[in-house]
Order: structure tokens, then sequence, then C-alpha cells
């Protein structure tokens, strides 16, 4: 099979295709033939890839993807409501400690833990699948689990057109809060105006602080100046949830990373912030799917790239400007 590696330390230019062995799998592990994966640019600057002695990992990129179910090991339950055939959505978090592969999904095939998966939703496609889970989880978790975002509460999203926040935007709108967005292009504006957000604001216009007040619940996908000017904006029991902000943990050590699944609270100016890094949860993962299915909430796919266009797939990511995922194809698609 075809797959990419990357090898750091370094960005796109550290990607190669190459010739591999299909995975074999565990008792307890399911090969998938996989269709598309989710680009997460960030990955390929993680400090979690040197090894103690200096040299590194080479991993393959795509912690999140779809695809077909090839091959079950004969351990995997039979009421999991998987079977070979059944188009699934993959998730497996690099960020923790594990004895697996911990390998993604930009290859023919990838295998992963039958916990790590779940069918995709009926209405969505293949390709539009592998945008969903990580992205939608960090949303589903930064709100629910550590913000309990409820509703009536004013929620605050910046960077409110991403891949990530756009989740965010669409959650908060669903669970009865008022939504308030940070975007800077027409088409930011226009992709929040069709969620219903409620105020949008242009951050290279108006400071946060001196436009906002009394905000409860911020999800910040930016980071730096905007996490600041955010902070501000907080009532006093409010609370900042940010997915970017690493000062909470050494995020190159592994014990600082298992930490980081509950969420690390620390208060900044009086005000709480919680910084966390998603992990997989197959029960959320499938209310995600469940509510896309229900036309509660929607995939936002912001561009498609052929497999062997994987290096300009990830440059794409980097520029900051994707509105929703972008989503590499699989191989043989």
């Amino acid at each position: 099979m075809q797959a990419v590696r990357h090898y750091p330390p370094g960005g796109p230019e550290k990607l190669r295709i190459a010739q591999e062995d299909i995975p074999e799998i565990d008792d307890d592990e399911i090969l998938v033939k996989v269709h598309a994966s989710g680009v997460i640019w960030m990955e390929l600057y993680w400090p979690i890839y040197e090894k103690e002695d200096g040299t590194y990992k080479t991993p393959i990129p795509g912690e999140d993807y779809s695809g077909v179910i090839a091959k079950m090991g004969s351990k995997v339950p039979r009421d999991s409501g998987l079977q070979v055939g059944t188009e699934v959505m993959v998730f497996v978090t690099k960020a923790f400690s594990t004895q697996r592969s911990t390998d993604g999904g930009m290859a023919g095939y990838a295998k992963a833990h039958f916990s790590k998966m779940v069918p995709k939703p009926l209405s969505l496609s293949l390709t539009d699948a592998a945008s969903v889970p990580l992205s939608a989880l960090t949303a589903w978790q930064g709100l629910f689990d550590h913000a309990k975002l409820s509703a009536g509460q004013t929620l605050l999203v910046t960077g409110a057109a991403g891949p990530t926040a756009i989740w965010a935007v669409q959650m908060g709108k669903m669970a009865g809060a008022r939504v308030i967005g940070t975007a800077s292009s027409e088409q930011s504006f226009e992709l929040l105006k069709s969620f219903g957000v409620d105020q949008i604001l242009n951050y290279k216009e108006v400071n946060l602080d001196s436009a906002l007040d009394n905000v409860d619940v911020v999800f910040d996908a930016v980071g730096g100046d905007t996490t600041l000017q955010a902070l501000k904006t907080l009532s006093k029991d409010g609370t900042l949830v940010t997915i970017v902000n690493t000062k909470a943990g050494d995020v190159s050590k592994e014990t600082d990373r298992d930490r980081l699944r509950q969420g690390v609270v620390t208060e900044e100016d009086g005000r709480k912030v919680v910084f966390f890094i998603v992990d997989m949860n197959a029960k959320q993962l499938a209310k995600v799917a469940d509510l896309i299915d229900e036309g509660k909430l929607k995939a936002v796919v912001d561009s498609v790239f052929e497999f062997d266009d994987v290096v300009s797939a990830f440059k794409k990511g980097e520029t900051g400007h994707a509105h929703g995922k972008i989503v590499l194809k699989g191989p043989n698609v």
C-alpha cells in the first residue's frame, strides 16, 4: 500500500510517500481501507515525536479518517455495531501514552483498536465523514465537558470559521446559547451567518475586550493576544477553554499530556482558564453522528486534495484561512 510518512523535525517539506506493507492487526483491532483523512497541519509540529536518544519517530499523519472495515480481530465484541464492510469514522489520538501504534490514516489501510471508531453518519459521504472526529469531539468536550455550556449563556468563539471552531459555533447554537464569533473575511462572515451566529466581530477592526463583556464561555481556537483579549470579556464566573494555550504543561512529555485528558484549570486575571487535549470518546462521536443525520449539525469541508498532493494540503492548512476542514483522499480513491 501507499503511505505518507513524516520525518520530523520540520513541516510539509518533510512528508514522503512510500510503499509499505498493509498493517497486521491484533485480536482487538480493526483494519480499515482508508477513504479519506482530515488534515491537521499542526500535527507536523507537535513536540511528541522526539525519542530519548534524540532521534525521531516517523509517523503516518492523520489522526482522524474514514473508510470501510476490511478485517476484524477475533476479540472485537459482536455487539460493537462494527463488521466487515461497515463505513466508519476513526480517531486515533497520538498525544497520549500507549503501547499501540499511533500511525494515522494517510495510507491505503490503517489499523486501530475497535473503540477508536464508530459507524459514519448515513447522510454523509465518506469524504465528508473524515472531517468530523477530531474537530467535532474537541468542540463537544470543550463546551460541554469542560465549560458546562448551557442554554441562555453567551458563548464567544474565536477564529469561528476554522475547522474546530465551526463545530463550537453549531453546538453553541444547538445548546441554546447566544453565540458571538470572530472572523475577518466575507466568506467567513457568510458561513457564520448561515449557522445563525448572533453577533460577528471583525477581529481586524475591533479589540474584543472593548467590544464585549459578561461573556459566560469563550472557546479559543486562536491563542496569543486573542486569548488575552478574550479573557477580559469574561464575566466573573466565566470560563475560557483554549485548545492552543500550552502553559498547562510540557506537551513534549507523555506524563504531562496524559494529565491533559481531564483538562488543566488555571486562573488568569481572576478568570478560569481550561486547557485540554481531546481524546476519543465513542459514545460522544456516535451522538455527533446522530445529530448530523438529524440535521442539527453539519460537517463543513473547506477543500479536498488528492493523495499525491499531500504537501499542498498541509501548506493550505498552514495559511490559517480554511473554512472548515481540509481533507486528503486515500490513495485508492
